[in-house]
């Protein structure tokens, strides 16, 4: 076979507007799943190897914990012109315009590059004021702080890599994201052993082996696209970004980064919320999110393809392959995730005790795992349908029912946990067991009620279904697409 029948084949295989529909999506899928499986695992190794080999595995598991919300405000930024980027590269690969697909991903690599630097400037800046604001404990602020900055020297790095990622999965391939997923992985186990088991720098380890593993990884992506594949590959001789590809690229990532700072907003705001109950209940979060993340990996590979898929076929004008795989795609992620919430129900307890965390952080981490895994099939069922509108250029929508989201999140989270927590500790300086609120507040005095920080993210899985469903069903969402095809469909 000669190289450029090779290339044709590549570019079929790429193409989500033919063939069987429920194959094709799970053949996309598949390989996200199995990328984001070796992520969440590094990312479970950093926990494992700080918990275990660090000077104080839990404070050291709650400050980068208390950095993660912080990362994501940030980040919201450049997630904006990443998810413009994927809707505007998935329709025209489906409507074959590959002059224009040339064109947006030379746009989104020059964009991107410049969002970078703007992210690790504001970062550096504001990493220790940010965390104070937040009423990080003081016995990991320092340790928080360390990890922060040095994630965000690390920014374009890191933007090279998730960038491409989802450049390339707009692209139609998930095997290469695969594939540099899986050396990022390793790279960062080793690096982590190398940082915080040999040469002891705890949370600092940790960013850097991240940072290194992300950059290397994001490199080799970009050599990948450069083959030509894809049919269309970034123009590195004339990086001068697109005036009417930027447009569109703002257009539709702005309600993306409108929602991811929204959302990130609320998990500052969260975390705020979380540092109240002390370094245990963070850890406990920490350790949860680890185990939640595999459970979430089957639902994010399914709206990854779907996002793309829907991007290729409102691309090419095909509403009604639009929506026979939107369908299929629902009934999968629901039954992935009736699958693994009851796994984690009864198994979660063995895969948290390996993070070696003390007993009390360990207790509150099951009892949240096995409240929130009956809550994954709404997370399933909703992150399909956000995916579905994004893919469509739907952005605006899929962003406003996020911002819904957190705006009930946020105040259910301050009545549940919170207010409690005031009441208790008001009531113990009034019988003159403490001074004053703030030192019942550190002596542990309602901690009990950091549940209801649990009982809200449950609330907030069923309330962004209950606003996504009634737009997906009534909405006009099939009419976003920026191609001249599926500008031809019917209003």
């Amino acid at each position: 076979m000669t190289k450029e029948e090779k290339l044709l084949r590549a570019q079929e295989n790429h193409d989500l507007t033919q063939g069987p529909i429920t194959k094709k999506i799970l053949l996309f899928a598949l390989p996200t799943i199995a990328g984001n499986l070796f992520q969440q695992l590094y990312n479970v190794v950093d926990s494992l190897i700080v918990g275990n080999f660090a000077q104080n595995g839990t404070a050291c598991l709650a400050a980068v914990n208390a950095s993660f919300p912080v990362m994501m405000f940030f980040s919201s930024l450049f997630m904006g012109v990443s998810m413009g980027a994927n809707i505007i590269v998935s329709q025209y690969k489906g409507a074959k315009d590959h002059e224009n697909l040339e064109k947006a991903m030379t746009t989104t690599f020059t964009l991107s590059m410049l969002t970078g630097i703007v992210i690790t400037i504001l970062g550096l800046l504001f990493t220790k004021p940010l965390l104070e604001l937040l009423g990080t404990p003081d016995e990991i602020l320092d340790m928080s702080a360390t990890y922060l900055r040095i994630v965000f020297i690390g920014t374009c790095g890191n933007i090279v890599y998730n960038g491409m990622n989802g450049l390339i999965r707009g692209l139609g391939d998930a095997k290469k994201p695969m594939y540099a997923l899986i050396i990022a992985a390793i790279m960062n186990i080793i690096l982590d052993a190398i940082f915080v088991i040999i040469f002891h720098w705890d949370v600092a380890g940790v960013a850097w082996a991240t940072i290194i593993s992300h950059f290397a990884s994001g490199l080799l992506l970009l050599w990948w696209q450069s083959k030509g594949e894809y049919g269309a590959k970034i123009n590195f001789r004339n990086l001068k970004p697109d005036k009417h590809m930027s447009a569109l690229i703002v257009r539709l990532g702005l309600p993306a980064a409108i929602q991811n700072a929204a959302f990130a907003s609320g998990m500052l705001v969260t975390q705020g919320f979380a540092n109240r109950f002390g370094t245990n209940y963070i850890a406990a979060n920490a350790i949860i999110m680890k185990v939640d993340g595999f459970a979430m990996m089957p639902m994010m590979g399914l709206q990854a393809a779907i996002t793309t898929y829907v991007g290729q076929n409102i691309g090419a004008g095909d509403v009604k392959r639009t929506n026979d795989g939107i369908r299929s795609t629902v009934f999968m992620s629901i039954g992935f995730s009736i699958l693994l919430g009851f796994i984690l129900y009864f198994c979660g307890k063995y895969l948290m005790a390996a993070f070696n965390v003390n007993e009390q952080a360990l207790e509150m981490g099951v009892r949240g795992l096995r409240f929130l895994c009956f809550f994954y099939v709404f997370m399933a069922v909703q992150n399909v349908l956000g995916g579905a509108l994004r893919g469509a250029g739907a952005s605006a929508a899929s962003a406003l029912m996020g911002i819904i989201n957190t705006a009930i999140r946020l105040p259910l989270g301050y009545l549940l946990a919170i207010v409690p927590l005031n009441r208790d500790c008001q009531a113990a300086v009034e019988q003159g067991l403490y001074a004053t609120r703030e030192l019942a507040e550190k002596a542990g005095v309602g901690n009990g009620h950091y549940f209801g920080l649990f009982m809200t993210f449950a609330f907030g899985m069923v309330a962004g279904l209950l606003v996504t469903v009634p737009y997906y069903i009534w909405g006009n969402w099939r009419n976003k697409g920026v191609t001249d095809k599926a500008k031809m469909i019917k209003k």
